[in-house]
């Protein structure tokens, strides 16, 4: 094998290791923001439960409303 074949091949295993590394880390980014959506939304469903946070798009406040209502 020739000294340029072998760096060529060189050259691509780098480029799919980069290519390998790129994805991993927007995995892992996506995955940490998805993480943060979860966290977030399970505070504000706890502190809807706890009636400190009125979510007018939730099934628990609109049952509040409508026993005020009856």
């Amino acid at each position: 094998m020739s000294k340029l074949s072998r760096l060529i091949e060189q050259v691509e295993m780098a480029e799919t290791l980069l290519s390998l590394q790129m994805e991993r880390e927007q995995l892992r980014i996506k995955i940490e923001h998805l993480t943060n959506l979860i966290m977030v939304s399970q505070k504000v469903s706890l502190a809807e439960i706890k009636s400190q946070v009125k979510n007018t798009c939730s099934h628990i406040s609109s049952t509040i409303d409508e026993n005020l209502i009856h």
